[in-house]
């Protein structure tokens, strides 16, 4: 197989992690609707945007084989949006705990 055909980006299968992650996402919050799950559904959810931003950064931003620091910002600045949308929910449910 040549190099490069293995190497390029294929959108239809970046297109289909992204639709199972979400998919994934909907489950979770369908399977743990409960508020004691509240914290480990903020969790799971965080963690696959983070796969989700990872992916569209890498595969649709065309950022995968290019060694530019604009992908590790990308990353970073998801996870520091997402650690602050975690610290919220953490928050709010040790304030509202009873």
């Amino acid at each position: 197989m040549n190099k490069t055909r293995q190497n390029a980006v294929n959108p239809q299968r970046a297109l289909f992690y992204l639709m199972i992650l979400t998919l994934s996402v909907f489950a979770v919050s369908v399977l743990l609707p409960n508020a004691s799950a509240k914290p480990a559904v903020a969790v799971t959810v965080a963690t696959l945007a983070l796969l989700k931003v990872r992916l569209v950064a890498l595969d649709f931003l065309g950022l995968r084989h290019n060694r530019s620091r604009m992908r590790p910002a990308l990353i970073a600045w998801a996870a520091a949006v997402l650690l602050i949308a975690l610290a919220k929910v953490f928050a709010s449910s040790a304030v509202f705990a009873n």
